[in-house]
């Protein structure tokens, strides 16, 4: 097993307008009879679902996502030659096999001391191919497919029911097909959700 999801803790790299995460230790033996600690972080910190009511109203909620959208056979494409902008030629010359797609990039080589506004992004043409190529759930190695806080992939995606997997570790990956488990919090009626992702090695080649 391949565990793809970011460290969790106060070093953690957010979006730059967002507070950073706290875990606030309320109780600590031994001047206390228990370990005890208090979590506060937005739910767009680390590896986490972006569920399409993020953009949408009348969408889905992150703890209404169907589980069978987010676990399953997954396909991890190897960019790590993009320098800029994944477009639509690099996707064109990978053979999607899969309706779960991770994109892994430079980004998952990025040390995520301070934000970088140049990280590897995805173009509106090459998000548009993977909404016609059938994908249910895109996920990402950074705080987002764009720059600049812009929502225009998101959008593509949302619009489609496409669920947003963002900061995903993929160093470890190989260019193939996974099973990935996928397990959101069950935070109810919120636009996100914080999650563990594992990939997990299938039995027989692909």
């Amino acid at each position: 097993m391949i565990d793809i999801s970011m460290d969790l803790d106060e070093n953690t790299l957010v979006w730059i307008d967002d507070p950073k995460p706290k875990l606030k230790a309320l109780a600590r033996i031994p001047n206390a009879p228990i370990n005890f600690t208090w979590l506060d972080f937005g739910a767009h910190a680390g590896t986490h679902i972006d569920a399409p009511f993020y953009l949408f109203n009348d969408k889905w909620k992150s703890n209404e996502i169907p589980l069978e959208l987010l676990n399953g056979d997954c396909q991890v494409l190897d960019l790590t030659e993009v320098d800029d902008m994944i477009n639509l030629n690099h996707l064109k010359s990978k053979q999607i096999k899969s309706t779960r797609i991770l994109l892994k990039t430079k980004n998952s080589y990025d040390d995520l001391k301070t934000y970088n506004p140049k990280h590897i992004a995805l173009s509106e043409e090459a998000a548009r191919y993977l909404v016609e190529k059938g994908v249910k759930l895109i996920g990402y190695d950074y705080q987002s497919f764009e720059r600049e806080g812009k929502n225009v992939i998101h959008r593509i995606f949302m619009e489609r029911d496409v669920i947003c997997l963002d900061n995903l570790r993929l160093s470890q990956t190989e260019e193939k097909v996974y099973e990935l488990i996928l397990l959101p919090l069950k935070v109810i009626g919120i636009d996100a959700a914080p999650a563990r992702a594992i990939l997990k090695e299938l039995k027989y080649e692909n």
